[in-house]
C-alpha cells in the first residue's frame, strides 16, 4: 500500500512538471503521431502490471482521483501519458475509452525517459 501511495505520488508530481514543462515552452516542440493502442491506469500499470477489461472499475476509480490516463502503445509497450498542455483536463477525450483499443492522434513529448502525447483525435480501433 505504501509503496502504491508512493508511485502516485511521484507519478502526479513527474506528469505536473512534464505538463507544467511543455506548456510553458509556448511552442509545440514535439512531433503530432498517431499510436494504437489500450487506455490505461498508469498507476495500477507500474505498480501491478493491470491493463484489460477486469481492471477498467478500477481505473475509472483512480481517473476520479485525478490520476492521468495513459496509452499503453500495442506495437511497441511504449506508455504515452496524457498531458493536458493546453491547460485542459488530461482525461476528457480518453475517459470514454478505459481498458479499449483506441487509435490516438497527437503531439508527442519527450524527456528525461518520459513521454506524453497531448491527444487531439482519439477514436476506437478494430479488434
Amino acid at each position: 500500500m505504501k509503496t502504491t501511495t508512493l508511485l502516485l505520488l511521484f507519478g502526479l508530481a513527474t506528469i505536473v512538471g512534464v505538463g507544467a514543462w511543455a506548456q510553458h515552452a509556448h511552442q509545440e516542440t514535439g512531433r503530432e503521431t498517431t499510436i494504437v493502442g489500450e487506455v490505461i491506469d498508469p498507476v495500477c500499470y507500474l505498480s501491478h502490471g493491470s491493463t484489460g477489461k477486469a481492471h477498467r472499475r478500477c481505473a475509472e476509480y483512480c481517473v476520479q482521483q485525478g490520476i492521468p490516463l495513459a496509452i499503453l502503445e500495442e506495437k511497441t509497450g511504449r506508455v504515452y501519458l496524457s498531458l493536458p498542455v493546453d491547460h485542459s483536463n488530461p482525461n476528457a477525450k480518453l475517459r470514454d475509452f478505459i481498458a479499449e483499443k483506441v487509435k490516438v492522434t497527437g503531439t508527442v513529448y519527450s524527456k528525461g525517459g518520459l513521454t506524453g502525447i497531448h491527444v487531439k483525435r482519439v477514436e476506437r480501433a478494430s479488434a
